[in-house]
């Protein structure tokens, strides 16, 4: 009888140091963002590009990925600052809150542009040039810089619910250009079926209005400081991974 409570005993204490194991190696890295198709989307395979190769360069470090979805990036900034359980916020253009997050170098770029109708393109020297115009934008986009200061002095700007209805407004002519992230621009054509019959009637101005620089914000009291030199290290094979994602899906257009 004392044999089997001894037995019974050292197994118990083997499986705690078993799952304690499993603990320490079942790594995560939680990260709060909000939905910018194919940047950032739940519905995509792996919760859109960036996730896609932020997941591939975590896999160096035997980390999974686990990505929260807020319904504005106001809030995401917000439940990153607040919340515990939450690690790093992606991606971000602008350092805040420096007392509670380390920052990346730039993970990735992209331009902030204008689209314009093939037929009608925008012809601007500066951005004042651009106020004779009716440009479109989406909810909830922020108006970069000097955008903001154009609406002040007259520049009319229409908004609508999704980057779809702002491609088709510029499409139809409802209004003279849009305000568009290029990756934004070049997924949200190739994979809207409304899109189809204009494809060949939009472009992006060669001027970009921003090219803008994404970091990656990580939470100073949830993750090693190390992290930070890692995720610099791995710029090259981060934005090789992005133009794997693009083409994947370019290979899915309807």
């Amino acid at each position: 009888m004392r044999f089997f409570l001894r037995f019974g005993i050292l197994s118990l204490i083997a499986c705690l140091f078993a799952l304690n194991a499993h603990s320490a190696n079942d790594k995560t890295l939680t990260v709060i963002t909000h939905e910018a198709a194919p940047w950032m989307a739940e519905k995509l395979p792996d919760g859109g590009a960036i996730f896609y190769a932020l997941k591939k360069v975590l896999e160096k470090k035997d980390y999974n990925l686990k990505v929260i979805f807020a319904p504005s990036w106001i809030r995401a900034k917000m439940d990153a600052v607040k919340k515990s359980e939450i690690d790093a916020y992606f991606p971000i253009r602008t350092i805040e809150h420096e007392d509670v997050f380390m920052f990346t170098d730039v993970m990735f770029e992209s331009p902030w542009s204008i689209a314009e109708r093939k037929d009608h393109p925008i012809l601007f020297r500066d951005l004042q040039d651009l106020k004779r115009y009716t440009a479109g934008n989406v909810q909830g986009v922020e108006l970069r810089p000097g955008i903001e200061d154009l609406v002040k002095q007259g520049l009319k700007v229409e908004t609508t619910s999704s980057q779809e209805n702002n491609l088709l407004k510029l499409a139809t002519g409802r209004v003279d250009f849009i305000f568009i992230d290029k990756g934004v621009y070049r997924f949200t054509l190739a994979m809207e079926p409304s899109l189809k019959q204009y494809r060949d009637k939009l472009q992006l101005n060669a001027k970009p209005i921003v090219v803008e620089k994404y970091k990656l914000a990580l939470k100073k009291k949830n993750v090693p400081k190390e992290f930070v030199a890692f995720f610099n290290s791995t710029h090259d094979e981060f934005n090789k991974h992005l133009e794997d994602y693009y083409k994947m899906l370019e290979t899915k257009k309807p």
